[in-house]
């Protein structure tokens, strides 16, 4: 059998093999013991929290539902009909000794907020949360999550993939052209056009376990706008631990985001995009001092386990 018939049997068996684990295996967890929010089990006997159980947006779910599912393995939760029907928010109500809270998530790509949500909350978390803050103060960053639950179950095995080093693309990046069109294809030409090291990507996209898969076998990622500055994409790959050059956001996660320690951000007319790709394609020791942090940053603060511990005790410490 020719050797690229083989290749392509072999690519297709592992994907439907870590597709199959995260299907079976979808509650891979984390040690919160030492979470930079603990939340005091005590607190939490005093706190009920009443989810919605429809979503004004069903695809909101994406967004709101690692917290939810985390939740309900922290404090009492239940789904109920709540009508707030309002764009681009979930509200959820929290009772905490004996009073009554509303409490928002926004999941807006934009970076507006749902003013009459916030009229609304005693606390509004923004997940795509202006560089710049807000003057109101009840507003605070909502950190990002990552494109689907999938990833928690198969996790293990891809960071596995990635510690071996064995890599089969300099740098790697897909992008559909559904959003930020002219900046993802400004970005996929100057990698197309270079010389300098080999690019895997383009404006093709492909299923997310094999997306994964191809991630955790590149040096170097590059993230580009989606619909907004931050997107599913980041995430999955600080969860992989990919060295992440990007685009400088305008929004913050909660824990703000160092340039050269956990992502490194190419000028804003990426005129630096390639000659930054050259170099930590080639500089191994810098290229895998980010890939650490970049790792390291998802397990402390962007797992599902430990992005809800940062909304319990915020929402704790401040009700």
């Amino acid at each position: 059998m020719p050797y690229d018939m083989l290749l392509k049997i072999k690519r297709f068996l592992e994907h439907w093999t870590l597709e199959g684990i995260a299907r079976f295996k979808p509650d891979s967890q984390i040690d919160t013991k030492n979470s930079p929010w603990p939340v005091d089990p005590v607190a939490t006997k005093d706190l009920h929290i009443r989810w919605p159980a429809i979503y004004q947006w069903p695809p909101a779910a994406k967004w709101v539902d690692p917290i939810l599912f985390s939740l309900q393995k922290k404090v009492k939760t239940e789904r109920a009909n709540i009508n707030h029907s309002l764009d681009g928010v979930i509200l959820f109500e929290m009772e905490y000794k004996g009073e009554q809270h509303i409490i928002t998530i926004d999941y807006s790509d934009y970076f507006n907020i749902n003013e009459e949500a916030y009229r609304l909350s005693s606390l509004y978390f923004k997940m795509q949360y202006h560089e710049d803050g807000y003057k109101e103060k009840i507003i605070i960053p909502g950190g990002f999550i990552p494109n689907s639950n999938l990833i928690y179950g198969i996790l293990p095995y891809l960071r596995s993939i990635r510690d071996k080093k064995k890599f089969n693309y300099d740098v790697y990046g897909r992008f559909s052209l559904e959003f930020a069109k002219e900046t993802r294809k400004k970005a996929v030409d100057l990698l197309n056009e270079q010389k300098y090291f080999a690019y895997e990507g383009g404006v093709k996209k492909v299923r997310y376990v094999q997306f994964l898969s191809e991630v955790a076998k590149s040096k170097v990622c590059i993230d580009m706008p989606g619909n907004w500055d931050f997107c599913f994409r980041l995430i999955d790959y600080f969860a992989v631990g990919a060295c992440v050059i990007a685009k400088k956001h305008r929004a913050r996660l909660h824990v703000p985001l160092i340039d050269r320690r956990h992502i490194v951000y190419a000028k804003d007319d990426m005129s630096d995009l390639v000659e930054l790709c050259r170099y930590y394609v080639n500089n191994d020791d810098a290229r895998e001092e980010i890939c650490k942090n970049s790792r390291e940053y998802f397990d402390k603060f962007l797992h599902r386990d430990q992005l809800t511990n940062y909304y319990l005790s915020t929402c704790i410490n401040s009700l």
